[in-house]
């Protein structure tokens, strides 16, 4: 038999021994709720074939919104990275000071935030329209995947009024509701409604404009102008042009995220998250602020040499030699 002191001496161990194990049990819990469950894997679709893109693409003149402050953050990266794969004909950064690394500026004497509307309307007034068939109107924290952007406007004729980008309602104080499209998600006006644009004496096409919104007040604009928003979901009824960056897109569960309720509350059609629900033929990702976020998309949509189609796994286009020993 052991003795009694033989006894609490064991009791003492199987206590330190559950203590130790209690202890990693919680350490596990507070690993394992560091990282975020998987997400669930919905199939993504492919859009039907499409005609081959035309040998002459069109000209896009591309005015990028932004302010000294993002001149070196975010402006700069954004000259490089869509200048290197030429969907831009023109690439005009809208902002209130010269930098030396941003070689094409327009001037604003607009700065702050609820401006906006004046900045971008100086940008759209002062502009040549016989430049380019498109002109689009995007952030400094919007990422433009080239290829995407000039197959969607093949799809239109730049001699019509078009406004293209992701249709948002607006309610209006005094009553009634008015379409727009996302400004942070970008959006796209033809020749022929920059012209209406351009010639416009209508108040609501002027400063200080309706709202404190640049995108709600263009939308009140083309309104007033006849130019309604065009349909730029992809076949499969998915948004071409995005207002989040694609890894917040691919969270099924963020679709009631607080996060994302004026999405929700604003969106013309129900907006869905889920690999299911990104369209291969996405146009543009907004809030993308962190450089390396820029060339991460920049490398994985441009630069990473995809799989050919139906292939089920990595190739070499020819075969390796096999190296030989003597």
């Amino acid at each position: 038999m052991l003795g009694r002191g033989s006894v609490w001496r064991v009791r003492g161990a199987w206590v330190r021994f559950l203590h130790m194990r209690f202890k990693w049990a919680l350490c596990a819990l507070a690993v394992a709720a560091l990282w975020p469950p998987p997400l669930p894997r919905g199939e993504f679709r492919r859009s039907p074939p499409r005609p081959p893109p035309s040998p002459t693409p069109p000209r896009v003149t591309c005015l990028v919104v932004t302010s000294p402050q993002y001149h070196e953050g975010r402006a700069r990266h954004v000259e490089v990275t869509w200048s290197q794969k030429g969907a831009c004909t023109h690439l005009i950064f809208l902002t209130t000071e010269p930098h030396p690394n941003l070689p094409t500026i327009r001037l604003s004497r607009y700065a702050s935030y609820d401006e906006l509307w004046g900045k971008v309307l100086d940008g759209f007034l002062t502009i040549n329209s016989t430049a380019s068939e498109w002109f689009l109107k995007a952030d400094d924290d919007t990422y433009l995947v080239s290829h995407n952007l000039l197959t969607l406007l093949q799809e239109f004729d730049p001699s019509q009024p078009h406004y293209l980008g992701l249709p948002l309602v607006y309610s209006l104080l005094e009553g009634g509701r008015v379409e727009y499209n996302s400004g942070g998600a970008g959006y796209v006006l033809s020749r022929a409604a920059l012209i209406k644009l351009q010639a416009a004496s209508h108040p609501l096409c002027q400063t200080p404009g309706h709202t404190h919104f640049e995108d709600v007040n263009m939308g009140l604009c083309m309104r007033a102008l006849g130019v309604g928003v065009s349909e730029t979901r992809d076949a499969l009824g998915r948004p071409r042009f995005l207002p989040c960056p694609p890894w917040d897109l691919l969270h099924p569960a963020l679709v009631s995220d607080p996060k994302y309720t004026w999405l929700q509350r604003l969106s013309k059609h129900p907006f869905y998250f889920g690999p299911e629900h990104l369209s291969d033929l996405a146009v543009t990702f907004h809030e993308i602020r962190d450089p390396r976020d820029i060339y991460l998309l920049h490398y994985l949509i441009h630069d990473l040499y995809p799989l050919p189609p139906n292939a089920s796994r990595p190739f070499t286009p020819t075969p390796t030699p096999r190296l030989t020993t003597p």
